[in-house]
């Protein structure tokens, strides 16, 4: 039996439309539904029978989980009662989206999706949660329309929503939370793993020079300057953001910045008047994503100290910077300038980027 098309508004659903699909629901029958990404196809969570014909449609294994599709945080509360830091991270920044979240619940792990669609919430939030899947037959492409649903999977349903193609015509970004702390990146679609990854454990740029009193204090203080602007975002929200930015020197002994980069940076409308000259350690060289060396000097002590490191270690530029170091004003002036526009072109849309 060929299942019944109805057309709905994507923006206003017709509350007859949704409810005759809750009502099929409830006798335990399948729906093919619009979602932002691909057509579905769901069962009630709660009925045994109905998630056995929801594997016989897809032609899978009792061991292979359904994606569970909510409406909203409240109904993800008796499935996954404590969410982790990063799973809070990931929810308030991507959902309503096209991101499926695999929590450590059980043995299995359970994967959720909170659709953006307004149709398909709206159904959700009167029928409950749904298991589901993409609406098509395994191995062949997934259905970005409900023609193509339908003549997938139009025989096993009783009812299937119809707003039009989908808006981003991709599956879904598929993330692992794991009981570790870990998390791995099973599909990516349109939200990318770098920015799962800037957002759960940050970018992390590091600036090298000598003595961190000049050259790349300024690189850190003009890199966050740069950043915020592209971002449209304040300096002092760089870290909420995910964007770490820091200094230190190869061979670091002073106990503040040299006088000249702070005025410098002052002319820039920047301080770095509370800066704090580091020595590099191990840690900050493991932990950083990028490693911006002033020179080609600094590259050779990271080289031959962290040669593991050396993928990840970059020339500001093709030359490098000359240390400005018992030089004039102007001299330092010239030394950001050259700084910064090193970054700006050649540096912050990638580390934007990731």
């Amino acid at each position: 039996m060929q299942s019944r098309v109805i057309s709905v508004d994507r923006d206003q659903p017709d509350p007859d439309s949704i409810q005759l699909a809750v009502d099929a629901l409830s006798r335990d029958e399948l729906v093919i539904f619009p979602t932002e990404t691909v057509y579905g196809i769901g069962a009630r969570a709660d009925s045994e029978d109905a998630l056995s014909k929801l594997r016989k449609a897809k032609n899978r294994d009792e061991d292979k989980p359904f994606t569970l599709h909510i409406a909203d945080l409240k109904q993800l509360g008796n499935w996954v009662p404590d969410p982790s830091d990063d799973a809070q991270r990931l929810m308030e920044a991507f959902w309503p989206g096209p991101l499926t979240i695999i929590f450590p619940v059980g043995e299995k792990g359970i994967g959720v999706r909170l659709p953006a669609n307004e149709v398909t919430r709206t159904l959700i939030a009167s029928s409950g949660p749904l298991f589901a899947s993409s609406a098509n037959r395994s191995g062949e492409p997934t259905a970005t329309t409900v023609e193509e649903a339908v003549l997938a999977l139009g025989d096993r349903v009783t009812l299937a929503l119809d707003d039009g193609p989908t808006a981003i015509s991709q599956a879904s970004t598929i993330v692992q939370l794991q009981a570790n702390g870990d998390f791995l990146v099973i599909r990516e679609g349109l939200i990318s793993e770098s920015q799962i990854r800037r957002l759960l454990r940050g970018r992390k740029v590091l600036f090298v020079c000598t003595g961190n009193t000049c050259r790349s204090p300024m690189a850190e203080a003009l890199c966050k300057k740069l950043l915020s602007k592209h971002l449209d975002c304040p300096e002092g929200t760089l870290a909420e953001e995910g964007y770490h930015v820091s200094s230190a020197g190869i061979a670091s002994g002073g106990s503040a910045a040299a006088d000249n980069a702070k005025t410098a940076m002052k002319q820039k409308g920047l301080s770095i008047e509370e800066h704090q000259p580091r020595q590099l350690m191990s840690t900050q060289v493991e932990e950083s994503d990028i490693i911006i060396v002033l020179d080609h000097h600094h590259r050779n002590v990271i080289e031959h100290g962290y040669p593991e490191a050396m993928e990840k270690v970059h020339l500001i530029n093709e030359t490098g910077v000359s240390d400005p170091i018992g030089g004039s004003e102007e001299i330092y002036r010239r030394c950001a300038e050259e700084i910064e526009r090193a970054l700006e072109n050649r540096w912050i849309e990638g580390i934007i980027s990731g």
